[in-house]
């Protein structure tokens, strides 16, 4: 996405590289340099002009510089954008294919000597309620075990289409209660026209994305509990979509999708989003910002995200041996 609207702005980009470091293979197109380098971690555009360590001409017509206020925004934003693109084609092709899905929380694993194990609970159930409350999604359950502090809860589950009743006591653990489960969503799908498949796709990565903000939000206010998860954690997740089958993988990738473009739009240095913020600075300002100033910002952003990473993949091998 970036390098295809700095194209159509007339910047000259200077190399496409998927993932980070030190080249492993790389080939030379007609305009720019591809390749395929040794962290398998993202990847990146470099188009000219964006760093000021470059010597180029100040009246170069291809830098990224000379451009208008405008332009440069359309670069930047593309790279999100074309997640947000991607995930409404991937959710299309489900729609079209399959139907609208309806999603249902199921039981994806029960731990051995937890209540959920010793009450009867098993993989694949589908849970209905839990206490009478109707289960929308797994915030309902995880609130409700919190919640509970030790008393029994009624969990009504769908298995091999009987409704059972299971009364589960959520046991004491370090960091509050636990029941000894893992939770994955369960689709079902229903036909739909053509139309409100599209709608649908369409509508998919804002609500997605407006969600995930609103969980965020709840776990920054500390009314529910979250974890961070890394690349390890990604392909764990998405090893089991595939285990699930193909059309809850697409949906995970789809919404894999959605995460990368609205991760990459938070206003923060190093991130797309804080290149935007600038930008819109300058547009508003119509004054330029010190180009020295704004690329030591996103230098500092950015040795703090490889920090974050370190530190989400720390906890997802963490995870892993426990």
């Amino acid at each position: 996405g970036h390098m295809w609207v700095a194209r159509l702005c007339g910047m000259r980009v200077d190399k496409f590289s998927i993932f980070f470091g030190p080249p492993i293979l790389r080939w030379r197109g007609k305009k720019t340099t591809y390749q395929l380098a040794m962290v398998p971690l993202g990847g990146y555009v470099q188009i000219a002009g964006m760093n000021p360590q470059e010597q180029l001409p100040e009246d170069d017509p291809g830098s990224y510089q000379n451009k208008a206020a405008w332009k440069r925004f359309a670069a930047i934003f593309a790279g999100p954008g074309i997640n947000y693109l991607f995930a409404m084609v991937l959710v299309a092709v489900v729609t079209l294919g399959w139907g609208l899905p309806t999603t249902h929380t199921a039981i994806g694993g029960v731990t051995k000597d937890f209540p959920a194990a010793a009450a009867g609970m098993k993989a694949k159930d589908v849970v209905v309620s839990v206490d009478g409350v109707a289960v929308t999604g797994t915030g309902v359950l995880l609130r409700a075990i919190r919640a509970s502090e030790g008393k029994p809860l009624r969990f009504r589950v769908r298995r091999d289409g009987k409704t059972l009743d299971l009364l589960v006591t959520p046991k004491k653990v370090e960091k509050g209660f636990k029941i000894g489960v893992a939770f994955q969503p369960h689709l079902k799908f229903h036909d739909a026209s053509v139309g409100a498949s599209l709608v649908y796709a369409a509508y998919y990565p804002f609500a997605k994305s407006a969600k995930v903000l609103g969980n965020l939000a709840d776990v920054i206010t500390r009314k529910t509990s979250g974890s961070l998860g890394g690349p390890i954690e990604i392909v764990r997740q998405l090893k089991m979509s595939f285990e699930q089958g193909w059309v809850v993988a697409l949906f995970f990738l789809a919404m894999l999708n959605v995460l990368l473009g609205l991760f990459n739009l938070l206003p923060l240095p190093a991130l797309d989003g804080g290149r935007l913020i600038f930008l819109v600075f300058e547009i508003v300002s119509r004054r330029k910002v010190n180009q020295r100033v704004e690329n030591a910002v996103h230098t500092a952003g950015f040795l703090l995200l490889v920090g974050l990473l370190l530190y989400v993949t720390y906890g997802d091998v963490g995870r892993i041996f426990k």
